[in-house]
C-alpha cells in the first residue's frame, strides 16, 4: 500500500476508503479458493452465440442440451482422474515441491516451523493451516513452505490440501444430471 501510495496517493485514499477486504484476496475474511475470475457471463454468452436471435424456446433448450452435455463431460473427466485432487491442485503442488527442495526448516513446537529459505523466511502453523506467505490461508493449498514442512514431517501432503480440491467434491459437483423432464412440467 505504501509503494499505491507514493506513487498516486489519491488513488490509496480511494482503495482504503473502499475497504481493502473488497479488492485484496489476502485481506478478504471469507474463502476463496483458486478458481478463475474471468466474468462468467460473458463465457455463457459465448457459448450461446449461435443461439441468440432466436426465440426463447429454443435459446433455452440450447442452453439445456449444452450445460447438459458440459456436466457429462466434466462427470466423466472427474471420474477417470488417476489422482487424489484435480488436475490443477497436483499441477500446483508438483510445481511448489520443486521449490520446496531448497528450503530449511527448525522445529518451534509439534504443530510450528519456521522456513528459512526462498524469497524470504516463514512461520508455517499446521494446526490453524496457516503460513507467512499467506498462500496457503488464502488458496487451501499447500505452499512451498508447507510442503517443505510436510516433506520434513514426512507429512502425506494429501491431508494438508482442502478436501473441496478432491476428486470426490468435482466429481459431486457434475453428479446431478440435467433433465428436459423439469422443464415439461412447468408447463
Amino acid at each position: 500500500m505504501d509503494e499505491i501510495r507514493h506513487i498516486k496517493p489519491e488513488l490509496a485514499m480511494y482503495l482504503e476508503e473502499a475497504g481493502i477486504q473488497l479488492w485484496s484476496r489476502v485481506h478478504f475474511p471469507g474463502d476463496r479458493y483458486n478458481i478463475k475470475t474471468s466474468n462468467i457471463a460473458e463465457s455463457i454468452n459465448s457459448a450461446l452465440k449461435r443461439a441468440r436471435g432466436f426465440p426463447i424456446v429454443f435459446l433455452l433448450e440450447y442452453l439445456r442440451e449444452k450445460l447438459t452435455k458440459w456436466f457429462c463431460k466434466r462427470r466423466e473427466d472427474a471420474l477417470n482422474l488417476q489422482t487424489i485432487h484435480t488436475q490443477g491442485v497436483e499441477y500446483l503442488l508438483a510445481i511448489r515441491s520443486h521449490y520446496a527442495d531448497n528450503l530449511t526448516i527448525e522445529g518451534i513446537d509439534g504443530w510450528r516451523f519456521n522456513v528459512k529459505g526462498g524469497s524470504h523466511n516463514c512461520l508455517v502453523d499446521l494446526e490453524l493451516r496457516k503460513c507467512g506467505c499467506g498462500v496457503y490461508d488464502i488458496e487451501k493449498i499447500p505452499c512451498y513452505h508447507v510442503i517443505a514442512v510436510s516433506d520434513a514431517m514426512h507429512m502425506h501432503l494429501a491431508t494438508l490440501v482442502c478436501p473441496t480440491y478432491s476428486k470426490d467434491y468435482l466429481y459431486a459437483a457434475y453428479s446431478h444430471y440435467i433433465s428436459s423432464k423439469h422443464c415439461n412440467e412447468n408447463r
